[in-house]
């Protein structure tokens, strides 16, 4: 075999190999942002109140180590945390108009580990707070509740979902 030929085939084995990292890496990061959306979901039902769209984001499968289900509602977590909420929100709707109760999920997608393409762990941070605001442009925080979970999440059907939160 002539010298050309051989480099040709290492040039295309080569190109072969590298176009299939960066595919793989791609995949990877499609995966990353469809679990980041995960947060944005579980933020949406909680603004609305919403236990169903919070359930959507759970896997049939869930369990935890301390006994929550998907039938179970996560031990009842989805109405607990709205519970806290529309506590919140009577008492900053029943003294003055200038409070607001504010969400705010997040998965950081640095800390998301994706292992044999349908498991992945990672962080999620669910923060609640109470916000004093003069003409809803200058707010400040009163009161802030932030609870932090290491999550796993499976891939069922295309979809990521969470098998297990604990919090932490």
């Amino acid at each position: 075999m002539s010298i050309k030929k051989v480099i040709k085939i290492l040039v295309i084995i080569v190109g072969i190999f590298s176009l299939s990292l960066l595919l793989g890496c791609s995949l990877t990061g499609n995966d990353k942002i469809e679990i980041e959306k995960i947060a944005k979901n579980i933020e949406e039902a909680i603004e609305d109140k919403d236990v169903d769209l919070f359930m959507d984001n759970i896997s049939d499968n869930y369990s935890d180590t301390e006994g929550g289900t998907y039938e179970n509602h996560i031990n009842g977590l989805p109405e607990e945390m709205f519970s806290n909420i529309e506590e919140n929100e009577d008492l900053v709707d029943g003294i003055f108009s200038i409070f607001k109760v504010e969400e705010e999920v997040n998965i950081p997608k640095d800390e998301i580990i994706i292992t044999e393409d349908i498991y992945a762990s990672g962080k999620m941070e669910i923060k609640i707070s109470l916000k004093a605001c003069i003409a809803w442009v200058i707010c400040t925080d009163l009161y802030n509740e932030t609870i932090n979970y290491d999550v796993d999440f499976i891939k069922e059907n295309d979809d990521w979902k969470i098998i297990s939160l604990i919090e932490i």
